[in-house]
């Protein structure tokens, strides 16, 4: 989204393209556990939990972007990522 706000696209349209680009990965990810473990009420609980989470969080992000904006927590994770390249190379 940090990268998309920089092309000058607008925070809505941001949101939405970064939340369907993650859209695939989620569900590969569920078919990796489902073909890889047995299935059982717990999974598919925890799936359905997870999802309808999701659906409420991504509702009250794309309400929040309507007036506020990310600017913090993009510096923040700039900051954070140029900690994480340093600590791997000092190491």
């Amino acid at each position: 989204m940090t990268v998309a706000r920089a092309l000058k696209i607008d925070r809505e349209s941001a949101a939405k393209f970064s939340f369907l680009l993650a859209a695939p990965i989620v569900a590969a990810a569920v078919l990796v556990d489902i073909t890889s473990f047995t299935l059982s009420i717990p999974f598919f609980v925890g799936v359905i939990a997870s999802f309808i989470v999701g659906l409420i969080v991504i509702k009250f992000l794309m309400d929040f972007l309507k007036k506020g904006s990310f600017k913090i927590f993009a510096i923040y994770r700039i900051i954070l990522g140029l900690i994480v390249i340093g600590a791997f190379f000092i190491k």
